[in-house]
């Protein structure tokens, strides 16, 4: 079986995988991640020896501070990286990059910046890699203001509020078992590989594109049906 391990694994994207690769007990075995990992170095590197497959999701998506945004998420990846070079670990790392990599923001930064710095890990320690560029994750357990506009607009119209639309773009969205089915077959891709370790930027694609306002028209629909 292969050992699969999800930092970030208690997070929105996090349980739910979690959950799906427990639906395959024959292929997959769950190493088990806590948060508190990131103060305890030995734990961490415990984990990460435990890991043929390590899915890096631990990040924080939102805060008051950017810089604060930015030099958590970079100092979650640099941990990683440590930790598998103080144990000679090699597993196979997918990262969880975002869309808002082209935006410029703290947060697109620290995701763009922080797969690059595990490119270049895996390039030295001739691992295998793949940076996964995601669009928005919508799905259940969605926390409002903080994983999705969708959860928040939820969130809202179940609790007698009214949603604003921003900014009317066009977003590109997925949902989190499309997601989590993407990132089992990369796995299991992997692990049939005979070849030489690979190195690779995977654009995730949606699973369908819609406005903003689109959204919060279908939603405000489903609340006049449903209510």
């Amino acid at each position: 079986m292969i050992k699969v391990g999800i930092t970030g694994q208690s997070g929105f994207v996090g349980t739910h995988l979690y959950n799906t690769l427990g639906l395959y007990p024959g292929e997959f075995e769950r190493v088990p991640f806590e948060d508190d990992y990131f103060v305890d170095v030995e734990r961490l590197k415990t984990f990460v020896k435990s890991c043929d497959v390590i899915v890096h999701l631990a990040a924080v998506n939102r805060h008051t501070d950017a810089h604060v945004l930015y030099e958590t998420n970079m100092r979650l990846v640099k941990q990683l990286i440590e930790a598998m070079e103080a144990t000679n670990s090699c597993p196979y790392v997918l990262f969880s990059s975002s869309i808002q990599e082209e935006r410029d923001n703290e947060y697109g930064r620290s995701k763009s910046d922080g797969r690059k710095l595990l490119e270049e890990w895996a390039v030295c320690n001739g691992a295998s890699f793949t940076g996964m560029v995601v669009p928005n994750v919508f799905g259940p357990f969605g926390k409002p203001n903080y994983n999705s506009f969708i959860a928040t607009f939820g969130y809202k119209l179940t609790h007698g509020d009214s949603p604003t639309v921003l900014q009317d773009n066009e977003v590109n969205l997925i949902y989190v078992g499309s997601l989590c089915r993407h990132i089992c077959d990369k796995i299991r891709e992997m692990g049939s590989r005979t070849a030489p370790s690979l190195v690779e930027r995977d654009d995730v694609a949606c699973d369908f594109e819609m406005k903003v306002s689109e959204v919060l028209g279908l939603f405000e629909n489903f609340k006049k049906l449903y209510f």
